[in-house]
């Protein structure tokens, strides 16, 4: 009796501590979460949710954590989760598309952003709109040729700023050790940044990284650097998030800028604090313009559009003016942070106006010291990630930023953009049309210009097997084959005309004396397939090279997993394998390469160019010869191969036609798509095929020998 009014008794001393420590649980939880640590709140909320499986304000504060770190595939678990919205806050919708769109699943975000509209019918549309804004601009080709630079680490890498000839940049690495004290090295601080000091380019290595400030001196608290054009001072903004300058809220109140004079190192001492410093708000970001004369940053202070907006201040009679807001050119409702001035132009990220994902790079021009409305950098510098923290280097027009886009090291990687250069191209028509020259025609189409030309009354020339005879074109047989389509093709359908001539190269060459376009620097494409341009693609980035086209040696393992290409930019041979339609295989590939060794593989996004992409490997050929000496191009040795046609849109070559007569290979040569037939052992079974293609339409099919990756037109045999 005694025993049991015992337990009676303390029976709801224990109900009540399991409710205390409950609510302490998801009170720490929240706590953690109002102090952005993000990673200890997760932990917190998981332990509530194995007390109280039902807590949906616990699953929906998982998926913000994971959101706000930037760990999108994390997020998107945790958010599909959730079961009942009803007791979640109003921006749930919203927040959940932002991350979707992050993600590049726009289709996904649309809906949520639709859905959004219920709550904020202006921002839920905007959003909206930016799904189809994207979609656009990951259609156009890039402005750059973007490469992962060398100096970025395992952790967060960002800020990039010029001094002299060197690259200085904030990182919260932690492969470079510190002696911080007198018989022990110590890893740095782990909670906070430091300033970095390396070489530019693709040859900054691990080696060649330095802290730029010393032990002392290191205050693990700068987000970012601006250094004057004289060299003489600097402006720099501090912080003290636990990863600073990552997590950019509009409410944030806890950066400010300083100006330092700087040291032969960049270095830099006499800290003062800017005159325009607010209370209670965060400035930030700063950049200087080309004199050195006016500052530009990011700040969220009263009186401007949204969270953080850009503005300048002028030094003018020994002072900083009054901050101006740039305009609503620039800014927006959302947040404009890391400004950079470079040629009359701001380059800047935000993460409110059209783009590909959350930050993309905008750049606004300053005409009559007006700003033009902000517009996209476009594909390749933005991706569905963060892309932020432009700086341009002034002797060559590279563009640095950070991004944590998939396929990177960190958190955030430096990456590298050079500029692309496309001239202005003519059309061969406009050149044609100049030089009142007619149009090239197929031979079987040509009708004589005059009475003593020979093409009006000879018949076509035919090579048969190892002789040449002038025989009627219409008594060239072969056994017919089955399924062979006619000339109605669904290509007719699609487009409603009537498809483009194929062009016979050498007769081009001859009518418009523009120099060679002859098949011998034709250069493959694909094998076994055929490869339609502008469609949106991504690639894994093995490698990038400045003294070599690139030994495909190194990379014979990894063609399993897809066609090993190159191409070529400004100043560097890229290597790459894909190609993609699907980002989720791309990155499920890119796990498996790095665990290849090629721990720099990162992923691309590109539109598939036939003008600018050589295929050095195909998974689709099994008789690759890798010898000492196999350097590019899968061919061993000499091959006799049919060239039928070029087109200046491969989506004219009608495939079925010809796909039985041999392996298909595409190749490029300037604007031109050459198709080939592969796959024969002699000249004589080239040459079948040959006859079999002129039956079908191909009327300047040809034996070509390829010899080791060169095409050369067979003279004779």
């Amino acid at each position: 009796m005694h025993n049991t009014i015992k337990c009676l008794a303390i029976l709801p001393i224990l109900l009540v501590s399991f409710i205390v420590n409950g609510q302490s649980d998801l009170k720490k939880a929240d706590k953690q979460f109002e102090l952005k640590a993000y990673e200890l709140a997760i932990e917190s909320y998981k332990l509530e949710l194995l007390d109280n499986p039902k807590c949906q304000k616990c699953v929906f504060k998982i998926a913000e954590a994971y959101r706000l770190q930037n760990e999108s595939l994390d997020a998107a678990v945790w958010y599909r989760k959730v079961t009942d919205t009803s007791i979640l806050p109003a921006d749930y919708t919203l927040n959940y598309g932002l991350m979707m769109k992050k993600m590049g699943q726009y289709e996904k975000a649309r809906d949520l952003f639709y859905e959004y509209q219920v709550v904020d019918p202006v921002l839920g549309n905007h959003f909206a709109e930016s799904c189809d804004a994207a979609i656009n601009i990951l259609s156009d080709l890039p402005d750059f040729d973007i490469s992962l630079y060398k100096g970025s680490s395992d952790n967060t890498d960002y800020g990039v700023a010029f001094f002299k000839d060197k690259v200085i940049y904030s990182s919260f690495r932690k492969d470079v050790l510190r002696d911080l004290g007198k018989n022990s090295e110590q890893s740095l601080n782990p909670l906070g940044s430091q300033l970095f000091v390396t070489t530019p380019g693709l040859e900054a290595k691990l080696g060649s990284i330095e802290y730029l400030r010393s032990d002392a001196e290191e205050t693990y608290d700068v987000v970012s650097i601006s250094y004057s054009p004289s060299d003489k001072f600097c402006a720099y903004a501090k912080s003290n998030y636990a990863k600073s300058g990552m997590e950019i809220l509009a409410n944030d109140d806890d950066m400010h800028l300083y100006f330092g004079k700087t040291e032969e190192n960049g270095d830099f001492y006499a800290e003062l604090g800017f005159e325009h410093n607010m209370v209670g708000y965060s400035t930030g970001y700063p950049a200087f313009s080309a004199d050195g004369k006016t500052l530009y940053f990011s700040s969220n202070r009263p009186g401007g559009y949204g969270g953080f907006d850009i503005y300048a201040s002028t030094y003018e009679n020994k002072a900083w003016s009054t901050p101006v807001n740039l305009g609503e050119s620039v800014n927006s409702q959302g947040n404009e942070i890391t400004p950079f001035y470079h040629d009359a132009k701001l380059y800047f990220a935000s993460d409110f106006t059209m783009g590909v994902g959350g930050y993309d790079i905008f750049k606004s021009s300053l005409v009559d010291e007006t700003w033009s409305v902000a517009m996209n950098v476009g594909n390749g510098v933005n991706s569905p990630e963060d892309d932020f923290y432009p700086a341009i280097q002034p002797e060559t027009g590279v563009m640095y930023f950070a991004s944590n886009r998939i396929g990177g090291r960190g958190g955030y990687d430096i990456y590298i953009g050079w500029p692309i250069h496309r001239h202005d191209m003519i059309s061969l028509s406009d050149i044609m049309e100049e030089e009142q020259v007619p149009a090239a025609v197929a031979i079987e189409d040509a009708q004589p210009t005059d009475s003593n030309d020979i093409m009006s009354s000879a018949p076509v020339a035919v090579a048969v097997n190892d002789s040449e005879e002038v025989v009627e074109k219409t008594i060239i047989e072969t056994t017919p084959v089955a399924d062979v389509p006619s000339s109605d093709t669904p290509i007719l359908d699609a487009y409603g005309d009537t498809p483009p001539a194929a062009v016979n190269l050498e007769e081009l060459e001859r009518k418009t004396q523009m120099g060679t376009i002859a098949i011998s620097d034709a250069v493959k494409v694909s094998y076994g397939e055929v490869v339609n341009t502008n469609s949106n693609v991504y690639f894994i980035q093995l490698a990038a090279l400045y003294s070599s086209g690139g030994n495909v040696l190194p990379y014979k393992n990894l063609i399993d997993y897809g066609n090993i290409y190159k191409s070529q930019g400004s100043s560097v041979t890229k290597i790459k394998l894909g190609y993609f339609y699907d980002k989720y295989e791309a990155d499920r590939i890119l796990a498996q390469v790095k665990s290849k060794g090629f721990s720099d593989a990162f992923i691309t996004t590109d539109v598939l160019n036939n003008g600018n992409m050589e295929l050095l490997i195909s998974k689709n050929d099994t008789a690759v010869d890798f010898g000492q000496e196999y350097n590019a191009g899968y061919t061993s040795g000499t091959q006799y191969k049919v060239r039928l046609a070029a087109y200046e849109d491969p989506i004219w070559f009608e495939v079925n036609k010809v796909k039985d007569l041999g392996v298909i290979e595409q190749w490029s040569k300037k604007d031109w798509t050459i198709f080939v037939l592969s796959g024969y052992g002699s000249f004589d079974d080239a040459n079948s095929a040959r006859i079999a293609a002129l039956n079908r339409g191909f009327s300047d099919a040809e034996v070509v020998v390829d010899r080791d990756g060169i095409l050369e037109t067979v003279t004779n045999h």
